[in-house]
């Protein structure tokens, strides 16, 4: 029983850590596609979040099967449902970057879109962050999940600047303001991905030494 109860971890560990691996790939597309104003790019960002979808409807129900055919305890039971947990933060990962994507469509046909240089660089540091957590709960990497928490104020900095600093442009030039706004919900969209690498960074902290930090900023 304990032998096949360590299998079915192993298994659903490994296809949760294919359908982050497709998140990641999701994720980098939109942003590249924002960065180079890109429709073709943005439309394989958006297609290929049905595979993310499956994806997520497959471990989740691997998750709940293991939960009722073996009755895991302990670490085993903190390990089963914060995968359950972690599997929708990359699901709501992805819809984020959709939303990016879609985003990208009309500012890429209008033809001349070019994004800030702020967006490129909460973009930018989007993407790492992704990719540490990813890294975090894959390795179960303490240290770096709280990287990845610190990172999250940097993240917050650059939304905020860049909705200042659109709105102080659209009160400039008034023409403007759709691409403006389309701005400003990209970087609203790309935030909201850091939120959720932040979700699961707390949830690698919380496997590893059963401490819930959610909310406390002190770990």
């Amino acid at each position: 029983m304990a032998r096949n109860l360590h299998e079915s971890l192993a298994d659903l560990r490994t296809r949760l850590a294919r359908m982050a691996a497709s998140v990641q790939a999701l994720v980098e597309r939109a942003v590249e596609s924002a960065f180079q104003g890109d429709a073709g790019m943005a439309q394989e960002a958006i297609r290929s979040d049905a595979r993310v979808d499956a994806d997520e409807v497959e471990v989740e129900r691997l998750a709940i099967d293991l939960l009722a055919l073996h009755q895991p305890a302990a670490s085993d039971l903190r390990l089963v449902t914060t995968i359950i947990k972690v599997n929708s933060d990359f699901e709501r990962i992805a819809d984020c970057a959709v939303n990016v994507a879609q985003r990208v469509l009309p500012l890429a046909r209008s033809g001349g879109y070019r994004p800030t240089p702020d967006l490129r660089l909460i973009g930018g540091t989007v993407v790492t962050t992704l990719r540490d957590t990813i890294k975090a709960f894959n390795l179960s990497d303490v240290d770096l999940a709280r990287q990845v928490l610190r990172s999250d104020d940097v993240v917050d900095a650059l939304y905020h600047q860049i909705v200042q600093d659109m709105l102080a442009a659209t009160e400039r030039d008034g023409s403007a303001a759709s691409t403006n706004l389309s701005n400003i919900m990209i970087a609203k969209n790309l935030e909201r991905i850091a939120d959720h690498c932040t979700n699961v960074a707390e949830d690698v902290i919380y496997v590893h030494s059963g401490r819930i930090v959610r909310h406390l900023h002190a770990v």
